[in-house]
């Protein structure tokens, strides 16, 4: 670990996964799931690592890592509530916000994110701008992965929930927050693999093409 504050990583962990057509956190690529490869990404820059959620079948855990897990206080509530109460239990002061399904998480990059909200005590909040599309569609804003200062995090999620507002790109509007642009993160990850995540079948099938470890 660094001189920056503490870290909690928080694994989002408890969705339905009905695009998926059924259970994928436990899902295999190159050998290990896709649940223990988010954990693997957030294992070396955090100080605890909370799984919000059930812990799927066939979940081996990233070794070395000291996983808690939090079950959402609603069942498929969505991500807010599985990260509102998550962050009840947070350890740290600073929290790394990342989805179970993203296998290809670079550490590097979520290192740049933490060390810019830990850097600006006016900031709540830290996400990636995505790469510019190759089509004139509007991008929609990346809410995952989040660097989170924890107590306004926990404050405004809790009161988002208790409000009936159950989404995440709505609860950043709340926060203050900045995108860390492309320029300031694509060369720790030229691919942009950090912003992978498996909704579908398709995308597992996408992503096993790709040259990642």
């Amino acid at each position: 670990m660094t001189d920056r504050a503490r870290v909690t990583a928080i694994v989002l962990a408890g969705g339905r996964a009905s695009r998926f057509g059924g259970s994928k956190l436990s899902l295999q690529l190159d050998g290990r799931s896709l649940l223990d490869r988010a954990i693997a990404a957030v294992a070396t820059l955090a100080d605890d690592i909370v799984l919000a959620g059930p812990v799927p079948d066939g979940l081996v855990g990233q070794p070395g890592a000291s996983v808690r897990n939090v079950i959402d206080a609603e069942p498929f509530a969505g991500p807010l509530v599985a990260l509102a109460g998550a962050l009840r239990e947070a350890r740290g002061s600073l929290a790394l916000v990342v989805g179970g399904d993203m296998p290809s998480l670079v550490p590097a990059v979520l290192a740049a994110m933490l060390d810019r909200l830990d850097a600006d005590l006016e900031l709540d909040a830290v996400i990636l701008a995505p790469p510019a599309a190759a089509t004139d569609e509007p991008q929609r804003r990346q809410v995952l992965p989040l660097a989170l200062r924890v107590e306004s995090g926990a404050s405004v999620s809790a009161r988002a929930v208790v409000e009936g507002d159950r989404s995440l790109h709505r609860m950043l509007d709340r926060l203050r927050f900045v995108e860390l642009a492309p320029a300031d993160w694509l060369g720790l990850d030229p691919g942009a693999l950090t912003l992978l995540d498996i909704d579908r079948p398709a995308d597992l099938e996408r992503i096993r093409g790709l040259d990642f470890q």
